[in-house]
């Protein structure tokens, strides 16, 4: 009897072993079935793939063509005509009766503005008038000063000197009548430094005017010399290559050019005193003879530096600066497309002039292929 009960128990056993072993396939069957992991193995495949090939959307991308020539041996610079910075004239002591004119040219001993009624006319000189000078007065240089702007008006007729004498005091008293239109004991031969503007040089021109008719103690306005110059904002490579002295041309608003030189190559990194803020690297040309250029006043113009180095007329692969991308170890390289994908070239320098480098090196690199662009 007890061997027949063993019997039946272990029959129990393997059906319940075989339901649990049927379940637990089953299970996994379904498994398999939602995840599929054979697709997940085929896709991580299919992404390393892709990623190797550097497949991109060339629509989204700028690209220019890469040409073929010798690079234009110039470099062609936007610039300006323009004045040198602008100066306050000294603040008037008394009340202004009459306004200076902005862009209106002043010579020695011209009316600049009014003051108390009285015309208030250009002096020049390098130092201020600082005290009055009169008979008696000791000896100075801005004795001198004076008297070389009298004798520059006609009203002194010795040499200039440091001394105050009476033929000085004659000239100051005959300036005061006739350019002052004083009379009476107004016209001492007492000379004021409020009684003129006073600037470095000789003529002026009014930049602005910033008083009002009526202001007392204020500057009337600003003043700059009359001779323009043409500035150019560099890069740093450039001020680094260009020099004063080099070969230049200018480019006049009516397509006149002018063969001259630098005169002044600025590096740039001075402050401007307005939030950490400094000055650009710069070039400057100055023009002796003010007649090339005085009839056009402050106003945009070309310049073009040809490239000294510039000797072989050989042609060769020519692509925008912006296509080049740096790459470790002082190598460069440029971007392709290739149908949907993208192909890195390393490529070799030659000259940069005019937002476009010279490829003296370009395995790979042809005539019309398409290059990256930033």
């Amino acid at each position: 009897m007890a061997r027949k009960q063993t019997r039946s128990g272990n029959t129990v056993r393997k059906i319940v072993t075989t339901v649990v072993t049927i379940v637990i396939i089953a299970a996994l069957a379904v498994a398999v079935m939602i995840t599929k992991p054979w697709t997940m193995i085929g896709g991580a495949a299919a992404s390393r793939r892709s990623a190797s090939a550097t497949q991109v959307d060339v629509t989204t991308l700028r690209t220019q063509p890469v040409v073929k020539g010798v690079l234009n041996a110039e470099t062609r610079l936007g610039a300006s005509l323009q004045y040198d910075a602008a100066q306050d004239l000294l603040p008037a002591s008394g009340t202004i009766t009459q306004l200076p004119v902005a862009g209106k040219q002043i010579n020695t001993g011209e009316q600049v503005y009014e003051m108390d009624g009285v015309l208030v006319p250009l002096f020049h000189g390098s130092r201020p008038f600082w005290r009055t000078l009169e008979t008696g007065v000791s000896d100075g240089p801005d004795v001198a000063q004076l008297e070389e702007n009298l004798k520059e008006l006609g009203y002194l007729h010795v040499q200039a000197d440091r001394h105050f004498d009476w033929h000085t005091q004659e000239a100051v008293r005959q300036w005061q009548t006739k350019t002052l239109g004083l009379t009476g004991e107004a016209a001492n031969g007492v000379f004021q430094p409020s009684s003129v503007a006073l600037a470095a040089t000789a003529p002026i021109r009014i930049a602005t005017v910033g008083a009002k008719l009526g202001d007392t103690n204020v500057s009337p306005g600003t003043y700059t010399g009359v001779a323009l110059h043409a500035q150019a904002t560099l890069t740093a490579t450039q001020a680094a290559t260009f020099k004063a002295g080099d070969k230049a041309q200018v480019v006049l608003p009516d397509n006149t050019t002018l063969d001259t030189t630098l005169s002044a190559v600025d590096q740039g990194g001075q402050s401007t005193g307005k939030d950490g803020q400094v000055t650009s690297p710069s070039a400057r040309i100055d023009f002796p003879d003010q007649s090339q250029v005085a009839g056009f006043g402050a106003t945009a113009i070309s310049i073009i530096i040809p490239n000294a180095q510039a000797a072989s007329t050989q042609e060769t692969l020519i692509v925008p600066v912006t296509a080049i991308i740096a790459s470790a170890g002082n190598t460069y390289a440029v971007e392709v497309v290739r149908g949907d994908k993208l192909e890195r070239i390393t490529v070799q320098l030659g000259q940069v002039a005019n937002a476009q480098v010279q490829l003296t090196k370009a395995d790979g690199l042809k005539e019309g292929d398409k290059v990256v662009v930033s």
